[in-house]
């Protein structure tokens, strides 16, 4: 009677897991723009109205799998950081995972929809600055352990947060737009570059050994 009553009450919880890797898929594959619920649905292998009593909107799908996303970035970024590592490795490690340029790209592509609708839409601006401040806080507190390490020199670490995370869409954006001048292989090479350049730390510190192969994403 337990199990049963278990398994019942995890059916749910399932159900949505699945309808919101396909609202990922889809949002990736088709844009906000040229997605639709019924979309979301048949790639679920479930009904427009289950989707629907999930996520209400096609707006709601789109925070919750953006929200999804960046919830597997910071939990495959606390596995990639070795115990007790130092602010040089987690600041290296932190690019490498963030300039992932395989499944990140789609990736990126979900946050270029957001931004786009938060020039005209309350519920999306609210979304982006949340995730945004979620993201510089993560470099915050990294920037912060460096200089008390003394490994990074800092006059005013949100300051470096805040361009540190701007560079990183930036680069994002050119790469998903497939720009010559900023190829997929370079991204991270120029974060971290610009990245030991505004810390003043030399910069074989962050490249100076092989980077581990980016985590891969559900």
């Amino acid at each position: 009677m337990t199990s049963r009553t278990s398994l019942a009450a995890k059916a749910p919880e399932e159900r949505r897991r699945r309808i919101l890797a396909a609202a990922v898929e889809v949002l990736k594959e088709k844009g906000f723009a040229g997605a639709r619920i019924a979309d979301i649905a048949a790639m679920a292998g479930t009904s427009p109205a289950l989707v629907v009593y999930h996520f209400k909107t096609l707006d709601g799908a789109l925070a919750e799998a953006l929200g999804s996303v960046e919830d597997d970035f910071y939990t495959d970024l606390a596995q990639a950081l070795p115990p007790k590592a130092g602010a040089v490795e987690r600041l290296r490690v932190i690019g490498e995972l963030g300039c992932d340029t395989g499944p990140a790209v789609g990736n990126w592509s979900l946050w270029m929809e957001v931004w786009v609708r938060a020039l005209r839409d309350g519920q999306a601006r609210a979304l982006r600055r949340a995730l945004d401040a979620r993201w510089r806080q993560t470099l915050r507190e990294c920037i912060d352990a460096g200089v008390a390490e003394g490994s990074f020199r800092c006059a005013d670490a949100q300051a470096t947060a805040v361009r540190l995370a701007a560079l990183m869409d930036g680069l994002a954006v050119q790469v998903a737009l497939r720009d010559p001048e900023v190829p997929e292989d370079r991204m991270t090479d120029l974060w971290l570059e610009s990245a030991a350049a505004e810390l003043d730390i030399p910069l074989r510190q962050l490249i100076k050994t092989k980077r581990r192969p980016p985590a891969k994403r559900p």
